[in-house]
């Protein structure tokens, strides 16, 4: 399970960490500080175009590039939520933005998480078996329950650095899989996100690859490559049935 992540990376290590296209990423966020833009570009004022043709030239002279980046991932970046706008990875490296969570009609909170070994099982994600894409984070949370309390644990590998969850997409949401946990973090929780590994994650973006030859990706990542630290036993929180976890997927 997976119901709350961070993304504490510097945006410009994760760009050259991942190689990421981040053009995307900056598209919102200059329509959205441009007076007159529409949503897909067009019946702008002749002046809002002249100012993004200064724009771009500013920023391939390098002047605009870090404000205007720093910015953008200002609001996609820390602690993120069910609902909220997160960063994935596409096919060709293409950084994208997507709310977390599928809308399903025949449910009241949205579809944040998706088992990995039954996604080809369910008709909800067969037709996004195809959009396969990696969400960067840098940790989770996962809540250990201990008789009527829960004990909130952050999870990351060593040094903090950014990885990648395993997701499917379908052009506006994303939903991040999970798996069977590792052995060293199994007494917290029975599941957790799956991460793609460095040498992966060509072949999980790719395609051209059908779900049969990528679902073997989706496991446990090695114990020792992780690290969890759990609040203090006084800050335990009452245990709920659900924490955003549909559980019957």
């Amino acid at each position: 399970m997976c119901s709350r992540y961070d993304l504490n990376s510097d945006i410009y290590s994760l760009q050259a960490r991942f190689a990421l296209d981040l053009c995307n990423i900056l598209r919102p966020f200059h329509r959205m500080s441009e007076p007159g833009v529409d949503d897909d570009g067009r019946n702008e004022p002749e002046r809002s175009r002249e100012n993004r043709a200064e724009n771009k030239t500013d920023k391939d002279n390098g002047n605009k590039v870090g404000p205007d980046l720093d910015a953008a991932f200002e609001s996609l970046s820390g602690t993120r939520r069910p609902t909220d706008p997160v960063i994935v990875i596409l096919a060709g490296n293409t950084a994208g933005i997507r709310n977390w969570g599928l809308t399903i009609s025949t449910l009241n909170t949205p579809l944040i998480n998706a088992r990995a070994e039954t996604l080809d099982q369910k008709p909800t994600f067969r037709p996004l078996l195809e959009r396969r894409c990696l969400v960067p984070a840098t940790g989770w949370y996962e809540w250990r329950k201990d008789g009527r309390g829960k004990h909130k644990t952050a999870i990351t590998l060593p040094g903090h650095q950014p990885f990648l969850f395993a997701g499917l997409e379908n052009g506006s949401e994303v939903t991040i899989i999970t798996c069977r946990p590792a052995n060293a973090i199994a007494h917290i929780h029975d599941r957790m996100p799956a991460v793609i590994g460095p040498n992966h994650i060509a072949g999980w973006l790719n395609r051209n690859n059908g779900f049969a030859d990528v679902r073997h990706m989706l496991g446990p990542v090695p114990d020792h490559v992780l690290n969890w630290h759990e609040d203090a036993p006084g800050i335990a929180q009452p245990a709920k049935h659900d924490d955003g976890q549909i559980d019957l997927l």
